[in-house]
Formats: C-alpha cells, sequence, structure tokens
C-alpha cells in the first residue's frame, strides 16, 4: 500500500481528537503546541542575549563604580592632607629601638634656626640718646649678697631704646584774624601748611586712623580702642569714616591715577578673590606691577569687571591664572601662571600614586609636566631676542611632546587639552621667556593677601561707599610700599595738602 505524503483533501482521520499513537491526545493540539513551541524557543533565546547584555552593562558598571570609588578615595586623601604638613621624616617610637643601620640610613633633620657661621642679627644702634642715667655701684652683689671691693670699680654701659606710653596729646589753639573778600562776600582766612580748619581732631591723628585702618586692616572699634589707649585721644568708631571722606578728594584723583600708570606698564599682574558687601558675595580685583598696585570691588565676576580696572587693551605682557574673565581684554601677549599649572600637576599626580589601579600615562603626563614646568620657572632668560625665542620653541617642542596622547583619566586629559597646540593656553605658557617677565602670578596673589584677612577680621564691608574707601586707600597704601615712601606722610598730605604734593610723596619727589 502506497504512503501518501500529504492526505487527500476529503481525508478526515477519525482519531484526530483522541489518537491512540499520542496517548489519546488530539493531533491539533499537538502541532499547535509543536509550532507554538518554536516561537517559545526563539522567545527564550531573545530574552537570554538580552540578559547577557544587561549582565555586561552591570559589569562595566561595577567596574567603572569602582574605578569612580578609588579616584574619589584618593582625591579625598590627597583633600584631607592638603590642610597639614608632610612630615619628612617619621617619627621615632619608644618601643622599637633603632639599629645603627637604620640610623644611619635615616636622612638627617635639619636643625632650626640660622645655618653654622651665619652672622647674627643686630639692631640698628639709636642716632641719639635723650637721657643719660648714672648708676652708683652696689654695695652688696645682688646674686650672692657678699660685700663689694670698692677698691676694684669700673663702668660698663648700654644703650636701651623705649616707647611713651599715653603721651600727652598736642591742643593746638587756632586764632585767626579774618578778612573780608568783596567778591565772595564772607570772611575769610588763611591756613597753614598742616592745618585742618575747624576740625577738632588734628591731621597727624587723623592719618595714624587712616593707616590703622588701611595698612593693619583693623575694624573702626579697634582703631577707637588703640587711639584711646595709647593715645588718651577719644572719638567715635563713626569718627573714621569722617576721616576717610576728608581724606577722599584727594585720594579720588590719585586713585585714578594710579589706574592710568598701570595700564601703560610693561607688565601688568592680575588676579581676584571672594569680597563681601553687606552680606552678599563681592569680588575684589587686583591689577599691577613693581611700581603700582591698583585694587577695584566690583559685585560680578565677568570680563566687563575686568575691563573696568584694566582697560579693553594693554600695551604691555598681562600675567593672570587661566580665568576666562580676562580673555576680553586685548593684550601684546599673556602669560598663564605656571605656579597654578604646576600646582594642579602635582595634585593630580598625588592622586594618581594613591589609588590602587592608576593610569600610568596619565601619571607620566603630570610628573612630566610637573618637572617642565619646574625647570622653566628656574631657568634663566637670556638677554637676545633670538636666543629667547629659541629657548622658548625648545620649551613648546618638549610641552607638544608630553601632550602627545590622550589620557584616561578625566582630569588629566582635561589639563592635556588645554595645553595641546590648538587649545588657546598654549601659545600663553611660555610668553614670559620671550618678554622677559616673570613665569608665575605670586605678586597679584601677595598682594591680595591682606586683604583676604582684612576680609575674615572684618566681614567686609556694609555699603559701596566703604568697597570705595577700600579700593582706594588699599591702592595707595600698596603703591607706597612698593616705592618705599612712608604711608603716614602720604595720609597726612591728602588731608593738608594738594594732590600735586601727595603724588610726590608717595613716588618719593617731594625734593
Amino acid at each position: 500500500m502506497p504512503r501518501y505524503r500529504e492526505p487527500p483533501p476529503s481525508f478526515d482521520c477519525p482519531y484526530k481528537d483522541h489518537c491512540p499513537y499520542l496517548e489519546g491526545l488530539s493531533t491539533h493540539w499537538i502541532l499547535s503546541e509543536y509550532q507554538r513551541s518554536d516561537i517559545r524557543e526563539h522567545e527564550h533565546w531573545l530574552t537570554r542575549e538580552q540578559m547577557g547584555e544587561e549582565i555586561n552593562t552591570l559589569l562595566n558598571t561595577v567596574d567603572e563604580q569602582a574605578q569612580q570609588i578609588d579616584r574619589l578615595t584618593a582625591e579625598n586623601k590627597m583633600l584631607h592632607q592638603r590642610n597639614f604638613k608632610p612630615r619628612t621624616q617619621p617619627r621615632a617610637s619608644s618601643s622599637t629601638p633603632s639599629t645603627e643601620g637604620d640610623h644611619k640610613a635615616s636622612p638627617k633633620k635639619k636643625q632650626r634656626g640660622a645655618p653654622q657661621g651665619h652672622p647674627p642679627w643686630t639692631r640698628k644702634v639709636p642716632e641719639r640718646s635723650d637721657r643719660t642715667l648714672e648708676i652708683d655701684a652696689p654695695c652688696t652683689c645682688p646674686h650672692c649678697q657678699e660685700q663689694t671691693d670698692p677698691s676694684k670699680t669700673g663702668t660698663t654701659s648700654f644703650i636701651q631704646e623705649d616707647i611713651v606710653l599715653r603721651p600727652q596729646t598736642v591742643v593746638t589753639t587756632y586764632v585767626h584774624a579774618t578778612a573780608y573778600c568783596p567778591r565772595c562776600r564772607r570772611h575769610v582766612i588763611r591756613e597753614l601748611e598742616h592745618e585742618i580748619p575747624f576740625a577738632p581732631i588734628g591731621p597727624n591723628a587723623k592719618a595714624a586712623a587712616l593707616y590703622l585702618r588701611h595698612e593693619i586692616k583693623l575694624p573702626y572699634r579697634k582703631i577707637q580702642h588703640i587711639m584711646s589707649t595709647l593715645f588718651g585721644l577719644d572719638f567715635v568708631p563713626a569718627s573714621s569714616l569722617g576721616f576717610e571722606k576728608r581724606a577722599r578728594t584727594n585720594a579720588d584723583l590719585l586713585y585714578e591715577n594710579l589706574i592710568l600708570k598701570m595700564r601703560t606698564g610693561e607688565i601688568v599682574h592680575a588676579d581676584e578673590t571672594h569680597w563681601r558687601q553687606d552680606g552678599e558675595n563681592y569680588f575684589v580685583w587686583y591689577a599691577g606691577n613693581k611700581d603700582v598696585g591698583v585694587f577695584h570691588i566690583d559685585a560680578h565676576r565677568s570680563s566687563e569687571a575686568a575691563k573696568v580696572l584694566l582697560g579693553d587693551r594693554l600695551k604691555g605682557l598681562l600675567v593672570t591664572d587661566a580665568y576666562a574673565a580676562y580673555n576680553a581684554i586685548e593684550t601684546s601677549a599673556r602669560q598663564s601662571c605656571l605656579a597654578h599649572l604646576l600646582r594642579k600637576a602635582h595634585e593630580l599626580a598625588q592622586i594618581l600614586e594613591a589609588m590602587e589601579h592608576p593610569d600610568l600615562p596619565a601619571r607620566r603626563f603630570c610628573n612630566g609636566l610637573a618637572h617642565l614646568f619646574k625647570i622653566a620657572c628656574h631657568k634663566t632668560i637670556p638677554s637676545g631676542r633670538k636666543a629667547r625665542t629659541a629657548l622658548k620653541i625648545r620649551f613648546l617642542r618638549a610641552l607638544d611632546l608630553i601632550c602627545e596622547q590622550p589620557l584616561l583619566y578625566a582630569k588629566a586629559e582635561t589639563l592635556r587639552k588645554r595645553l595641546i597646540p590648538e587649545a588657546r593656553e598654549h601659545r600663553e605658557v611660555f610668553a614670559f621667556i620671550e618678554y622677559d617677565g616673570p613665569p608665575t602670578n605670586n605678586h597679584a596673589e601677595r598682594a591680595l593677601r591682606p586683604l583676604v584677612i582684612f576680609r575674615k577680621l572684618c566681614m567686609g564691608t556694609r555699603s559701596s561707599k566703604g568697597s570705595k574707601n577700600i579700593s582706594v586707600f588699599s591702592s595707595l597704601t600698596q603703591t607706597a610700599q612698593l616705592q618705599g615712601s612712608d604711608v603716614i606722610d602720604l595720609f597726612c598730605t591728602l588731608l593738608t595738602g594738594s594732590i600735586a604734593q601727595a603724588h610726590d610723596v608717595m613716588f618719593n619727589n617731594s625734593s
């Protein structure tokens, strides 16, 4: 009997609902289950592939989180250790005796004080002696109470310099003869050279109060306490504001003159830091060089605030950090502070060393960058322009070689991208070589440090006038220090003289 490949069209199996070969199961149900099993198998394989992808994603996430935890742990350790000076020599333990070999291997600790053979420091002997006291020889020894021998006598002398506590103030009564001016239609008087007409406090006391405020950086109440305790001169703290208002007449014009002198300098250092005015965040800006220093307190830290102090264009070399607000100022050249870049490279290198699985190329990059910048900071700049240009090219080639390969560590890669030839900061790293200027912005940071301490003591200022007073008088005292002038004489001249006289006192042109 032949076998059909397919049943005839009219064939109907009588056992389709309970086939004896399928243990009484329906052939339709078996066929449908067979067809559905292929679909389910396909779905199971898809589910398995999706679960495999999810597992791989989770494993990658775990690896990334482990690396991130490693980086954060190293960075947290660096932040904690930054506030403490590292110990160069391990502390000796009393329980573990040190051997002779260990003692020789350990580095010798540097002794405190001046090195051996250094000449001692002595005060300058006063040129005058106001009084001489002659004291008789003692009859008994002050140490052992033994009777002294009057036949063996001699003399010894020394000079002692002291101050007068609570000196008596000088009270002057001015009696002016008046004359009538027909043009002004009033009686006028003739002012003396060091006189403030109709002022109850003289120029010396006002200049001393301004000195304590803007040079020593004391609050107004402390100034009142010092003047009352040391000099016996009583006034309320608000009187110091009146002293500043009186001195601002000439100080404002001198302040504007200092800004113009600063902008025409061959080298200009610029930096900014936080300030507080009436409880709100402000910023104090500094710009200056070895001759002039100018401060400006502004509510913003933008490029417009930088232009208020520096102007739209500078003819000389501008030395700043990498803050983008200075990009709006047109300069002949700009030097990016190598101390900031050197410190950043050191920090990243220490973080990478503290990680369990550090990025070795990133660590080599940070160490090489720090070494290059350290050499550049201590390099002697040649005098010839061609020699300086050749030296700058050699340093740039070394920098390009260090920054050649991309890095996996994100922070190190960010630093590398700042220094590649396509970046703006690349041409600003070694600009000091070509212009024979400073490689760091240490001048501006040292100039801002007294105001940072002053902000912490006085919590800033309370008004725009107070901020303007800080800007003006801090600029005058900073410039006077750079010029080697007497700040108190400058304040006295601001109170009693003209703007030309104050300018001569500040720049030592009084002769």
